[in-house]
């Protein structure tokens, strides 16, 4: 027979082929559709893993895009998970950026130990500052690169309730769209069924499973015994060990890991704590800032005369320092840490003070505590005294953290636990990957703790194993209270009085909270909760049947009515007629503080307006003919001033003189000018307003330097607050559209500096730009503008200060040509003609430059005058009063109020925040402007 041509037969099979594409094509397609659809799933599911893949891999450390890969092939099947519940982390920010893969001594800086393999490594020493902080990273990478550094398994000492790890519980049948084990999953490319029960348990799981050769799945399910099947249909060899089992295609063979399934039993109430001694309370209060009028409120809602305060100030507060040591003057039961620490958010240093607090609180023998509970100054009660005694005697076995939830390995991935951090240089370092230690569970959450005396001693002072290697592991932990307590505790001996429960209501409002406001100091992208205000009383309302007592945060600053409302709530209310109950101080500058060149602007302001305070004096006492020259010396303090939660001005408390009489003290407040306007009576956009500053918080959209100035050196930051959508005219704007306003700013000059646009979105919304400009600015009067559709629509004038100052110090003449004078090229790089031309702004005006040159040359008194002709077109002087002492001369006292007598003063005063005598009776702190009896224990 006659073989048929290769052309014949191509011929034939593409006419049968379009035959068939003709009458089934239809099907054809979606079978093939089909087919590529199958495929694709059934390679996602073989390429399933996780990080686990970093526990077996002895090998080099997965670079960053690999470990990405891993995180995203991470399964979670817990439908009902609450990992966000109190966690203060959201993952790591955008892959850090490196210019070289270099790791010679010119590009580090130092010379390596080894040669360093991590990419977050070799990007953390070439941003590090300094030599020391270099070689510390370098050596610590190195050692963790070795394998050295951390234990690499820890026992738990958990009694196991009869749960064996290991046991084989027997071959299951599995489904791809409902797991068996629905918890972690993932590929382990050195897979044996210890291995996979030892990440289960360590990720809080009591069953583990191996499937297919290299998958691992956990989960705390029951196991379906209608779906166990015989053990040779989990015949698969183990990608660890071919000489084990490891389940098969859809077949899983399950393990117990050894963890007892935590099952919460039932709190008593505090309702009553019957015959039993009640319990003894030692709060460590670890607190920053300057806020001392809040601190002492929070410590007069929580003392007793049975309690005990054990305060930490941050190093870096001197003036809180010197204020919280007068409490220990006054109370036995108040003392104050002299071993202080510069803590930062998420540093390794709040750990080793809480551990530093609780030596130091059990070494006190005369204090005879049961419960240590942790506080910062945000904190506030939310019960009573006696209610939380009474709970605590009724409970007085348990310890109270708050979990992170169901996930574990979603937790892990969050707070960065993965990771090695180094506190150096008061920034959080990320310096690579690490393996957290087999044999334990590992847990976390909330850093806000209440444990028992028992535990406490435990932690501090066990020198077993468990609790030597975790410190070793969370003092390179980003946020490690938020996971060491938790940790020691889900493991040690007192496994069984773990509550879910750390006794706290947190204001979490994640969309604001969580923008990576700590990237200046942390490598990771953090979040925080957000201050109570009076529209989140329902919050706090609701916690009243359940088991907690306090709330976080609170902030005076922000809203002290929030603060009055809960204290009438647990305790009588002060009387309406109570001096300063509206009113909150707030100390921003002290004299006798340690120098910063980052108060210069606000110190030039503070000692500008002292001088024209003493000038507004001059014009009054020669309005009435007087004798009583009055100049000012020394600016001793000052204190923000707030009115029914609104900003008021600055109190500056000043040395004035008179020659021939004496030195006296006074108090001026100043309050700056509001420079926003809008052009148009009917305004046809959305714009509210418009504000320039400083140090803007995104989480409360409020700037933090109240009535301060910017300087030379500062970074302006533009604030806009736009409506809905609704204008002027009743009309909607833009609801439906994104629109691109323009900010333009010029200079003193009229030139034109920066001009960015920014994007609007539908519905209400607050935008933040802060102008990348050359250094330095060109002192004067600055000004910027909104422009939509190139239209003006509204202004703000805003004041760049010359200095008086420069590192706290009085300014030289060369510091002050420098600065002066503006920078040496443009402050911005983009082309900005076409926006100049429009708006009429070019180079600038000619005369004004000229003035501004000859301003530049100021210094000494010219100076001073310069400043002071500027302060006072920004800032009023509303008012001043003296405090009161035998030196203030007649002449001051005829003219002036006492200070103490004015409502406004800083000297006025406050009962709400006055830590007063104690009552005997009822071991309470007197209150005599509250209504009735509100003494409780």
């Amino acid at each position: 027979m006659a073989v048929a041509p290769a052309r014949a037969v191509l011929i034939v099979s593409f006419n049968i082929f379009r035959l068939v594409c003709r009458k089934y094509g239809l099907y054809l397609f979606i079978g093939i559709m089909v087919i590529l659809f199958q495929g694709f799933s059934g390679y996602y599911v073989l390429r399933l893993g996780s990080d686990e893949g970093l526990l077996v891999d002895y090998g080099r450390p997965k670079p960053l895009e690999e470990r990405a890969q891993a995180d995203v092939e991470s399964r979670v099947y817990q439908a009902n998970d609450r990992g966000d519940a109190d966690s203060h982390n959201k993952g790591p920010p955008d892959a850090v950026e490196m210019d070289s893969h270099e790791t010679s001594k010119e590009w580090l800086g130092i010379d390596a130990p080894c040669r360093i393999r991590s990419k977050e490594s070799l990007s953390a020493i070439k941003r590090a500052n300094t030599v020391h902080c270099k070689a510390l990273i370098a050596n610590i990478s190195c050692q963790v690169q070795s394998g050295s550094f951390y234990p690499s398994r820890l026992e738990s000492y958990c009694p196991s309730n009869g749960k064996i790890r290991g046991k084989h519980m027997g071959c299951f049948v599995d489904s791809r769209e409902n797991r068996l084990l629905r918890g972690h999953a993932g590929q382990l490319k050195r897979n044996t069924p210890n291995l996979c029960s030892d990440i289960c348990y360590q990720r809080g799981y009591i069953y583990s499973g191996v499937q297919y050769g290299k998958e691992c799945f956990c989960g705390n399910e029951e196991l379906p015994l209608q779906m166990k099947v015989a053990e040779s249909m989990c015949n698969m060899p183990c990608s660890g060990d071919p000489h084990l089992k490891c389940g098969d295609y859809l077949h899983i063979n399950i393990y117990q890991t050894g963890l007892a399934k935590y099952v919460p039993s039932a709190l008593k109430g505090h309702s009553s704590a019957g015959n039993n001694a009640p319990v003894r309370i030692a709060f460590i209060l670890t607190v920053n800032g300057r806020a001392i009028r809040q601190l002492k409120r929070l410590v007069k809602a929580l003392y007793h005369k049975d309690h005990f305060f054990f305060i930490h100030v941050d190093s870096r507060q001197d003036y809180l320092f010197r204020e919280v040591l007068r409490l220990e003057d006054h109370f036995s039961n108040i003392q104050v840490s002299r071993y202080r620490l510069s803590t930062i958010w998420g540093g390794a240093s709040l750990l080793t003070i809480l551990l530093h607090c609780m030596k130091q609180v059990l070494l006190i023998k005369s204090w005879n505590w049961d419960f240590i509970i942790n506080l910062s100054e945000s904190d506030y009660p939310i019960k009573r005294n006696d209610e939380l005694v009474r709970f605590l005697t009724n409970n007085r076995e348990r310890n109270f953290l708050k979990s992170h939830g169901h996930d574990t390995n979603k937790f892990l991935q969050k707070q960065g636990l993965d990771r090695t951090f180094l506190e150096c240089e008061t920034h959080m370092w990320r310096i690579g990957e690490r393996r957290l230690p087999l044999g334990i569970r590992v847990d976390g959450g909330s850093d806000w703790l209440c444990l028992n005396r028992n535990f406490v001693d435990y932690v501090v002072n066990s020198q077993d194993q468990l609790v030597i290697g975790l410190k070793k592991v969370y003092s390179y932990t980003l946020l490690p209270a938020e996971s060491f307590f938790h940790t020691v505790l889900r493991n040690s001996r007192f496994c069984q009085t773990f509550t879910d429960n750390n006794l706290h209501v947190t204001n979490w409002k994640r969309k604001l909270g969580c923008k990576c406001q700590y990237k200046h100091i942390v490598d990771w992208c953090g979040c925080s909760p957000n201050d109570f205000i009076p529209g989140d009383w329902t919050k706090l309302e609701a916690s009243a049947s359940r088991n907690l007592f306090f709330a976080r945060k609170f902030e005076a600053l922000i809203s002290q009515a929030i603060i009055n409302q809960v204290d009438s709530w647990l305790y009588n209310p002060y009387y309406s007629s109570t001096p300063g109950l509206e009113t909150y101080w707030e100390n921003r500058y002290h004299h006798e503080d340690r120098p910063t060149g980052n108060n210069d602007a606000a110190l030039t302001i503070y000692h500008a307006g002292a001088r024209l305070s003493t000038r507004a004096l001059a014009q009054l006492v020669s309005a009435e003919k007087s004798e009583c020259s009055i100049y000012a010396t020394t600016v001793l303090q000052v204190h923000s001033y707030h009115l029914s939660d609104t900003f008021k001005g600055l109190l500056i408390e000043y040395v004035g003189n008179i020659d021939g009489l004496g030195i006296f003290s006074l108090e001026t407040w100043i309050f700056p000018h509001v420079k926003y306007r809008l052009p148009f009576e009917k305004a046809n956009h959305r714009l509210i307003d418009l504000e320039v500053g400083a140090d803007f918080d995104v989480k409360e959209q409020v700037f933090r330097s109240f009535g301060g100035a910017l300087g030379p050196n500062s970074d302006i930051t533009v604030v806009t607050r736009w409506s809905g959508g609704v204008t002027g005219d009743g009309k909607v704007a833009g609801e439906d559209t994104v629109q691109y306003p323009l900010l333009v700013l010029s200079d003193p000059t009229s030139a034109l500096a920066a001009a960015e646009k920014i994007t609007l979105e539908p519905g209400e919304q607050v935008i933040s730009h802060i102008f990348d400009l050359q250094k330095p600015l060109l002192p004067g009067s600055w000004m910027i503008r909104v422009v939509i559709d190139n239209v003006v629509i509204a202004s703000h004038t805003f004041l760049i200060l010359p200095l008086q100052f420069m590192q706290g110090r009085q300014i030289s003449v060369k510091e002050a040509r420098m600065l002066h004078r503006g920078p040496s090229k443009p402050y911005a790089d983009a082309d900005l003609s076409d926006i100049s031309l429009h708006l009429n702004l070019g180079h600038g005006n000619s005369s004004a430059q000229e003035v501004s040159a000859t301003h530049s040359h100021l210094y000494g008194p010219q100076l001073l005058k310069w400043i002071d002709e500027l302060v006072a077109r920004f800032y009023t002087v509303q008012d001043s009063c003296y405090i009161a002492s035998q030196h203030v001369p007649e002449c001051v006292r005829s003219f002036l109020d006492p200070c103490a007598k004015t409502t406004w003063s800083s000297w006025s005063p406050d009962p709400k925040s006055h830590l007063g005598e104690v009552n005997k009776n009822t071991g309470r702190i007197t209150d005599p402007y509250r209504s009735g009896s509100g003494e409780f224990r």
